[in-house]
């Protein structure tokens, strides 16, 4: 996705600062979160991100981000949004210091076992409750990520931005029949309810998830951006990109940034609207 940089090591990042004083650079996870209602009654949103945190050069690091979109066309989004976070934080602190921690099954396990839960719910009207999820885990400076439904994680690097996770819609099954010669251009770009969830939390036998079992490597800049799509069906990737490289924002502004900027482009009909961004950086220590 993006080229390779050699590692620096935590031990031997040192510069001579004012006479008579070393500083020392110590890598960072900053982590950083917003949200807001927008236009909707309710919000049905719901985010989590643990506080930033120096790495240290004698044992694992580790931070989780996790954003849930909870579906509004469904009962009680908002609850199933909620359960998905709370269920996802208690399991990330119970295997948060654990050495040799498999993260890639982690999610697996949890998104099965968050499923289950969402999906026993007491239905109203019929209805049953759903929501979407990303999540991350930084380990020191690898990431894991996962993802069901169609909220989104992005990484951005100086003026580079990739989403690195897919949306897990009716669009997507159109796309790889097009691959597959079972249908044509013209026959995707015509077909409706393309944005219809294909995969949810609260379905009760999911199956389509996207984990990545070998972990990406980070470079001191990098951000990473956790999102509803309520930023991303109101700001291009290009605003996204600008927005968090901005010299004129300062880094502790960002994620409200990103909020503030969707909300003035869509005053109408803006839809609930969350961010968490991950910064893996440098913090200098005198």
């Amino acid at each position: 996705m993006f080229g390779r940089k050699k590692k620096k090591s935590v031990e031997d990042n040192r510069t001579e600062g004012p006479p008579g004083r070393i500083v020392r650079k110590v890598p960072e996870l900053m982590t950083l979160a917003c949200t807001a209602t927008g236009n909707r009654e309710y919000q049905q949103d719901a985010l989590y991100v643990s506080q930033s945190k120096k790495l240290a050069a004698n044992k694992k690091t580790r931070v989780l981000a996790v954003v849930c979109d909870g579906m509004g066309g469904m009962a009680d989004g908002g609850r199933a949004s909620q359960t998905a976070i709370q269920m996802m934080v208690r399991g990330f602190e119970r295997v948060e210091k654990t050495p040799g921690l498999d993260i890639p099954l982690f999610f697996q396990k949890g998104i099965y076992a968050i499923d289950r839960a969402i999906a026993d719910f007491p239905k109203e009207e019929g209805k049953g409750s759903g929501t979407t999820m990303v999540a991350c885990i930084a380990e020191d400076d690898r990431l894991y990520w996962a993802s069901v439904g169609d909220s989104r994680i992005y990484i951005i690097r100086g003026a580079q931005i990739q989403q690195v996770t897919r949306d897990h819609n009716y669009g997507l099954r159109l796309k790889e029949m097009q691959a597959a010669g079972q249908i044509t251009k013209e026959g995707v770009m015509a077909a409706r309810h393309k944005e219809a969830l294909i995969s949810y939390l609260g379905m009760g036998n999911i199956s389509l998830m996207d984990i990545n079992t070998v972990p990406f490597q980070m470079r001191f800049g990098d951000v990473i951006m956790l999102c509803s799509d309520g930023i991303t069906k109101t700001l291009t990737d290009r605003q996204i990109q600008t927005i968090i490289t901005a010299d004129e924002v300062r880094l502790e502004q960002r994620a409200k940034a990103l909020i503030d900027a969707a909300t003035r482009a869509n005053t109408y009909s803006q839809d609930n609207t969350s961010v968490v961004l991950i910064c893996y950086q440098e913090r200098d220590i005198k």
